[in-house]
């Protein structure tokens, strides 16, 4: 199955008013792998490697936040996911680093993320979220983007600009979103 069919699939699932806006996103991400990222990858100045992992960013950033509003909770796990390891792979394409499996555990692993339990623990807080009438879709939507900015950012920071992993983990637990406290019980 070509990628393009397998976005096209995903977003089939996704209520109509998301569908366009994230298979725009991704669209535009797919054009950046095809083209600017093999630059980039290729180049040995790192700014135009910064401006391409800044764009890589951006993108997901933009097409979490989207699919993040989706009222449906839980839902979107396994798209938010999926984009969020792929903005983590394209970072190390950029870099040069060969992309496998175990090196994009060990990246997460070492920022603090245990995939399931972390994973899950936020999804099941922005499914509660989403519970909120009026603006639980639009909280669970910026916790989406902005978990998927901070992901990024410390990707670029630990395979970009060689900072160690022990400040790229300090930055990333600072600077993620966290979920608003629940509100008290009657």
């Amino acid at each position: 199955m070509k990628t393009t069919q397998l976005i096209e699939k995903l977003a089939a699932k996704l209520p109509k008013n998301l569908r366009g806006p994230l298979l725009g996103h991704v669209m535009a991400l797919r054009e950046l792998i095809e083209g600017e990222l093999e630059a980039a990858r290729k180049s040995p100045h790192k700014e135009a490697k910064l401006a391409v992992t800044k764009k890589i960013v951006t993108t997901c950033t933009a097409a979490c936040t989207t699919v993040g509003v989706e009222p449906i909770p839980l839902a979107d796990f396994p798209i938010l996911t999926t984009l969020q390891l792929l903005m983590v792979a394209c970072i190390m394409r950029v870099s040069g680093r060969e992309i496998t499996r175990k090196a994009i555990t060990e990246f997460l692993g070492a920022l603090g993320m245990n995939i399931g339990a972390g994973l899950v623990f936020r999804e099941g807080a922005r499914a509660a979220i989403k519970m909120l009438p009026g603006f639980g879709n639009a909280i669970s939507g910026a916790i989406a983007g902005g978990a998927t900015y901070t992901l990024g950012r410390a990707a670029t920071a630990y395979f970009i600009e060689g900072a160690p992993l022990t400040e790229v983990r300090r930055f990333f637990r600072k600077s993620a979103p966290k979920p608003p406290p629940a509100p008290p019980e009657k």
